[in-house]
């Protein structure tokens, strides 16, 4: 917030912020270029960062109290008043040329520039000297802050104006995941090889990244999708967010760790769809308590219709967006993918209630619990309140709830089903149902969600193969009806 202050203070000297300046000035606004509101403004809108930045000032200062809003406008040139009549308000003076020009008509008209915002009775007029001390810094300080804060302001409505989308159809929903983002370099071979053995094979190298997979998956069927994972700030991060924006996922939140370097996996897949994977990431690339803390995270999971996260940040980040989740009224639906394979410990139980939804293979939902099977487990979580759990096995999907237990069957094509990139189609899949019908999810829900597997595409990385709404649709008109109402 400092920082951001600080350039703002900087910024209103002479003719204030402007297009031009903004291009010509030789302070650093990068710092204000990455805000994650600014970010978000620019994913929204299609507009370029710095008419973004200016647009997004001038919309965060509207949300200050008038005093405040009245010197942050006047000192920045953001011509806030611009369209009122001139006998309230002179803005050739209000956004003079000169900074010392603007205070001194501030402090001449102060009641009448206050009357002009609609307050009946201003506080008492500064003069030149005393509005440069404790007004100017609480002003600054208070519009620095709401930037930093930024998810928690609505820019959505906004953003589609400028992007022409007022009265096109609207977004499915956002929805929010956190997991990683990596650079997989995919190997494809007719079988694992043994020890000492050289095989011929195809190779791709491609963003991924379990997060990653199911953004790009979530953006393929409409939604405001939103990532939060680290990367390096390196040639290998340049890629993965150049790739996120060319898919519609909104990277404001992707944290760039300076020196870092972005995660690779090795992923060995055979042609029968087993898989290995082999996977390299700095500690230093994860998730910490104090970025989920900030406002701009707390916001984004306040306003997301559904938040994803997978386990391959640390365990105890995934526990702190339980509790997050579950401390709010109303709260997102909450999906949750076990993998990689992860024991949730003691201090994560209370908050697994927030769980509408665990998705994992027989071994990912196992591991849950140290030495059990995946019965076992699955009692578990049910007993602690999570709705339900689905299981991903050879024979299809496995529901099970308080009460209820079936077998949602897979496509019997000789593909199998639990293969890499099922999982990612499968969980976006379901969320698209769950914010779509506003409600607990039924067996034609899962049976649309079990057919989307299916429905990827014939691509070697996961992220590209994410099928849309209409290929799963035309998946399911290709087969036979085998609903039978709520599982």
């Amino acid at each position: 917030m400092v920082a951001v202050r600080g350039i703002l203070t900087r910024l209103r000297k002479r003719s204030g912020l402007s297009p031009d300046r903004l291009d010509s000035t030789e302070i650093d606004i990068t710092t204000l270029l990455q805000l994650s509101v600014v970010r978000r403004y620019v994913h929204l809108s299609g507009m370029a960062p710095r008419p973004a930045l200016l647009r997004v000032i001038a919309h965060v200062a509207r949300q200050l109290p008038p005093t405040q809003q009245l010197i942050v406008d006047a000192e920045l040139c953001l011509g806030l008043y611009e369209g009122q009549p001139t006998s309230l308000v002179d803005t050739r003076r209000l956004y003079a040329p000169d900074l010392g020009d603007r205070r001194v008509y501030l402090t001449e008209q102060w009641e009448g520039l206050h009357r002009a915002l609609g307050v009946a009775v201003a506080p008492p007029a500064p003069s030149v000297r005393t509005l440069r001390d404790a007004p100017e810094q609480q002003a600054f300080t208070a519009l620095a802050e709401l930037l930093t804060a930024g998810s928690e302001l609505d820019i959505v409505r906004m953003a589609e104006l400028d992007a022409g989308q007022a009265n096109t159809t609207p977004r499915r929903g956002t929805v929010t995941v956190i997991g990683d983002a990596v650079t997989d370099l995919i190997n494809v071979v007719e079988t694992f090889p043994e020890p000492g053995a050289a095989l011929w094979g195809d190779f791709d190298k491609h963003p991924g990244g379990k997060g990653l997979n199911r953004a790009v998956a979530l953006a393929r069927l409409g939604f405001d999708s939103r990532l939060i994972a680290t990367i390096g700030a390196d040639a290998a991060g340049r890629e993965i967010v150049e790739y996120l924006r060319e898919e519609g996922v909104d990277t404001s939140l992707v944290k760039v760790t300076a020196g870092g370097t972005t995660p690779v996996t090795t992923v060995i897949e055979t042609l029968g769809g087993q898989s290995a994977y082999i996977a390299f990431k700095q500690d230093r690339l994860r998730l910490t308590e104090s970025d989920l803390a900030s406002p701009a995270v707390r916001g984004a999971v306040r306003r997301s219709d559904a938040v994803l996260v997978t386990c391959e940040q640390p365990i105890d980040i995934v526990a702190r967006v339980l509790a997050m989740v579950h401390s709010m009224d109303p709260r997102p639906w909450l999906i949750i993918n076990t993998s990689p394979p992860t024991v949730f410990p003691r201090h994560m139980h209370e908050h697994l209630e927030a769980v509408d939804y665990l998705i994992g293979t027989r071994r990912e939902v196992a591991a849950t619990w140290p030495n059990s099977s995946v019965d076992q487990s699955t009692n578990r979580l049910l007993q602690l309140g999570v709705r339900a759990v689905c299981i991903l096995e050879d024979s299809g999907c496995r529901v099970r709830s308080l009460g209820v237990d079936v077998v949602i069957p897979h496509i019997d094509n000789g593909t199998p089903f639990v293969a890499t990139g099922a999982s990612s189609a499968f969980t976006t899949a379901l969320v698209y149902r769950l914010t779509t019908a506003r409600r607990p999810a039924e067996r034609s829900d899962f049976e649309w969600a079990v057919r989307a597997v299916f429905a990827r595409l014939p691509v070697l990385n996961i992220p590209d193969a994410m099928p849309s709404a209409d290929r799963i649709d035309r998946m399911v008109a290709t087969e036979p009806d085998t609903r039978h109402g709520s599982p």
